[in-house]
């Protein structure tokens, strides 16, 4: 099995980059679907997050809901606060990553879309790198369209993940999304044919 880790920064297109290798039916272990899917259903984390971040916990019809936008805006803020966060839920998302890697671990390629690769060491289980990027203002346009979201806070999550720079010293291949999904998609191929024909 080879292992293709999909990162870069936000709003670099990599949801775009990992739902065209499940078109060519490669299976990709999405991090931030599972991380959402711990904010909202399990409550273990919900009563961890409520006791440290309690105004970003609220109580919906006798139970308790996690505020996402306010989160967030409490741990962008700081790192120390961030890295409380991720030694709350990466253990999580790791213990699903192993399932689903067991799950899968007949199949030639698989993806792991991980946002914070790089920063977290995971880029040393991948075999290969797609690393997604495009312009700053580019980036920058896609950002400010999600909702809740301002020019501070966009500047304070680019702060918190690697620089491209920095990223591409590690020699991933890189796939750029400025010219549209087409050009995106070639891309793809063009690098999974080189993967293919490398090997591991």
């Amino acid at each position: 099995m080879i292992i293709i880790g999909i990162t870069g920064s936000i709003g670099m297109g990599k949801t775009t980059v990992s739902n065209m290798l499940r078109i060519l039916k490669i299976p990709v272990f999405d991090s931030d679907k599972k991380v959402k899917e711990i904010l909202e259903k399990n409550s273990y984390i919900i009563d961890k997050i409520s006791k440290l971040w309690p105004e970003s916990v609220s109580l919906n019809q006798k139970q308790k809901k996690v505020n996402k936008r306010i989160l967030s805006n409490k741990i962008f803020e700081s790192k120390k606060e961030r890295k409380k966060l991720e030694r709350i839920i990466h253990p999580i998302v790791k213990k699903e990553r192993k399932s689903f890697l067991k799950k899968f671990e007949k199949y030639f390629i698989v993806g792991l879309d991980i946002p914070l690769l790089y920063e977290t060491g995971m880029n040393k289980e991948c075999d290969y790198i797609f690393l997604v990027h495009t312009s700053k203002k580019i980036q920058k346009k896609r950002v400010l369209m999600r909702p809740n979201m301002t020019d501070e806070k966009f500047e304070l999550i680019n702060n918190s993940q690697w620089s491209f720079e920095k990223k591409y010293k590690e020699r991933p291949f890189v796939i750029n999304t400025s010219f549209g999904k087409l050009i995106t998609f070639i891309l793809v191929i063009f690098y999974l044919f080189k993967i293919k024909f490398i090997g591991r």
